[in-house]
């Protein structure tokens, strides 16, 4: 590769092993930069020409060159390309060295800005279908204050620490809650959380070490995929469809793997909508059982499904952790979530929460206990029906302004929309397109723990307004009719 300067010999990739193709770039390069093959300022290949020699999609490369950016060990300019950084490595702590400059590479995900973009507010003018919140109506908002102004009554109570298991009446509420969705489970098993993000941190490196191997479903929740790379676990992906994860492919990879365990959202999944069926159910945590392989089931959706359906820890307690969250039905400012499971990695996990936050807010905890005896219920009702008017007034917004080669992932409800565009159609490119109309949303590149994705795009409907909902649709369809004009 001299048209770019290349001193080094191309990375090789091996499509026998189970370790991701761009993860294998990723590696073979930051050993040559780290050793010194692939001096500082060296231009790298364009991507498009890596992608050519290796026989990999472009976005492969795209991948690997992000981990390196992210590592700090390759910097990218408009105009300029990939080049290795200056003062890479561990360089001596002297009095000459910025004490950041020693600090040991680490990766932070394909896509680190994703995070950030889910929890950003303020998207200019444009309609932003990225967060994944409760619509603003129906408002939970006139109860909640009303149950923060009850247990303020006791200011001395709820300002204070409290337990690091969470709050006693919380925790028999939930454990009340989930033994009425047929989970066999007692308060004691239960964990309350600063959001259920913090019980996948929690897992991640409780039940594993770096360079360990998981299961991850294929696509799956963006923030997930950045902690599993933040632990420097290596995901194994396993593609999702209608009746949720190809279980079959999972059994595959138990033939001859050992995975830390299998992470997966059965109900209401992010990003398809799809919810796993009965059979598919039983069967994972069958082969799951038998190859002592653990599951952590994240259900933040799970009590918005119109058709309850009893989650994996209700078929296998003693293997599966549960996780789920306040942030989807009530609001995510509370960061209230919690886990429960097997009392033989409960105290692992207590002591590891402990080490983050000592406690979760007790003042939270209790205005939402009184929130739970009062108003919840019929609040999850009114949301069930207003993301079933949602899904509706979307589905019919699409069928009218966009073309019929645009394909929806039959869903259970939710509060996204999966859409898979035609092969000559990318998405980051539609993306583009869009937000010059005004309007965005998440590529589906960001959904993928491999390469893959980009033909798909998430919309979320729930942040916008209903008028804003089908003003965001036709203006992405104006972008897609402009793309196809070109």
């Amino acid at each position: 590769m001299r048209e770019v300067g290349w001193p080094a010999a191309i990375p090789v990739v091996d499509r026998n092993s189970i370790v991701p193709i761009y993860q294998q770039i990723y590696e073979d390069l930051r050993e040559s930069i780290l050793a010194g093959t692939l001096p500082e300022t060296t231009r790298l290949p364009p991507e498009r020409v890596l992608a050519e020699r290796l026989g990999v999609n472009r976005s492969t490369v795209v991948h690997a060159y992000r981990a390196l950016v992210s590592d700090g060990l390759v910097e990218q300019r408009v105009g300029s390309g990939s080049r290795v950084a200056r003062a890479i490595g561990h360089p001596p702590r002297t009095a000459d060295v910025p004490w950041w400059i020693t600090l040991p590479p680490w990766q932070v995900g394909a896509f680190p800005q994703v995070l950030g973009e889910l929890a950003a507010t303020f998207h200019g003018e444009r309609i932003s279908f990225v967060q994944g919140v409760p619509p603003v109506e129906p408002s939970p908002l006139e109860e909640l204050a009303r149950s923060f102004a009850r247990v303020a009554g006791d200011p001395d109570y709820v300002l204070s620490y409290g337990d690091s298991e969470g709050h006693a009446p919380l925790r028999e509420a939930i454990a009340a809650r989930m033994r009425a969705r047929s989970c066999n489970v007692d308060a004691r098993d239960v964990l309350v959380l600063t959001g259920s993000t913090q019980g996948i941190t929690l897992v991640a490196q409780s039940l594993a070490e770096p360079e360990d191997e998981i299961i991850v479903e294929q696509p799956t929740y963006p923030g997930a995929l950045q902690i599993f790379a933040i632990a420097r676990l290596r995901a194994i992906p396993v593609a999702v469809d209608h009746g949720g994860i190809r279980v079959d492919h999972v059994e595959e990879i138990l033939r001859t793997r050992r995975p830390r365990f299998i992470y997966t959202m059965p109900s209401l999944h992010n990003p398809t909508g799809v919810t796993m069926n009965a059979d598919r159910r039983q069967r994972l945590v069958t082969l799951a059982g038998r190859a002592r392989v653990p599951i952590v089931e994240d259900d933040p959706y799970g009590a918005l499904a119109k058709t309850q359906t009893p989650p994996l820890v209700a078929l296998a307690p003693k293997s599966v952790i549960y996780l789920s969250t306040f942030s989807k039905t009530i609001a995510p400012s509370l960061r209230l979530g919690w886990l429960t499971a097997p009392r033989t990695i409960y105290e692992r996990l207590l002591l590891r929460k402990q080490s983050y936050d000592m406690a979760t807010s007790l003042y939270v905890q209790a205005g939402v206990c009184d929130y739970l005896a009062r108003d919840y219920d019929a609040h999850v009702v009114r949301l069930r029906g207003e993301l079933t008017a949602r899904h509706a007034l979307a589905r019919a917004t699409i069928a009218r302004a966009w073309p019929k080669t645009m394909r929806l992932t039959p869903s259970a409800g939710g509060f996204y929309l999966w859409i898979t565009a035609p092969r000559d159609l990318r998405a980051r490119a539609l993306l583009d397109a869009a937000e010059r109309e005004g309007a965005t949303f998440l590529f589906g590149e960001a959904f993928f723990a491999t390469s893959g994705g980009d033909h798909n795009l998430r919309l979320a409907i729930t942040p916008v307004t209903h008028e804003q909902l089908v003003s965001g649709i036709e203006r992405i369809g104006r972008a897609m009719a402009a793309l196809s004009g070109r």
